[in-house]
């Protein structure tokens, strides 16, 4: 529920059910359902929405909790998601290659949530400078959603395959365009109205840059309007400031 209502925009409501759940887990004995809890309640949303700091070091927390108590699931995706925070956090080649580990371990007894860390991997090749490096994984990233059918990260794919666009030695804005339109059509399938924003972001920021004769108000304020609190939102705070650009 918490993630459902983040990413269909309902900021306000997910809040409250994230309070809910991490006020309650303190008086629950059973170490699953705590270890659950505070993935999904105090993790997930912090990586998905780009509280990275938080996310890494919520799950620092959460990994000597899951080791502890034995919970080897949840300890398998704690250490996952720090591993995307950290790469994303600093670029370095040793967190990248922390991160390619321990998705390559993971791939021993399961590929599930590959869509999301491939799109962290990508991204963080791209911060480093790394191109076909990021090219890469998201080819392998598209490759797995169309074997596995996980849809839930695949705008983030296509969004970040525009930047990818944007950042080769000859820079392609038609082909960039086309991506970040192509994540917007496949998140407002979702209504996915968080995810809708970063990708128009991108592409606002791309008429802005080109002078085209689009309107980034008329993209972006919608989406805005249509999310209900969200304020602290990363993607809401870049979107906010690229329309106080435009003034």
């Amino acid at each position: 529920m918490i993630c459902a209502l983040s990413f269909l925009g309902r900021s306000d409501q997910s809040a409250r059910v994230r309070r809910q759940v991490l006020a309650e887990l303190p008086s629950h004995g059973h170490a699953p359902t705590v270890a659950h809890g505070k993935f999904f309640a105090g993790v997930a949303p912090e990586l998905f929405f780009g509280d990275l700091q938080t996310c890494q070091n919520q799950c620092a927390e959460l990994i000597r909790y899951c080791t502890e108590k034995k919970v080897g699931q949840v300890r398998v995706w704690s250490v996952l998601f720090r591993a995307c925070a950290s790469a994303m956090l600093k670029p370095s080649e040793d967190n990248i290659a922390a991160l390619r580990g321990e998705m390559d371990a993971n791939y021993r007894s399961s590929r599930i949530g590959s869509s999301l860390y491939l799109a962290h991997l990508a991204e963080a090749l791209l911060m480093a400078g790394h191109v076909k490096g990021a090219e890469a994984a998201l080819r392998e990233g598209l490759v797995f959603v169309q074997e596995s059918g996980e849809r839930y990260w695949l705008a983030e794919l296509h969004r970040i395959q525009g930047r990818v666009w944007l950042n080769r030695p000859e820079p392609d804005r038609e082909r960039a365009q086309t991506c970040f339109l192509q994540a917007i059509n496949i998140v407002r399938g979702q209504e996915a109205r968080v995810l809708e924003l970063r990708a128009a972001t991108d592409l606002a920021r791309l008429w802005r840059d080109t002078g085209s004769h689009n309107d980034p108000r008329a993209l972006l304020e919608p989406i805005l309007a249509a999310i209900e609190g969200g304020e602290n939102l990363r993607d809401v705070r870049n979107s906010r400031a690229l329309l106080a650009e435009l003034v």
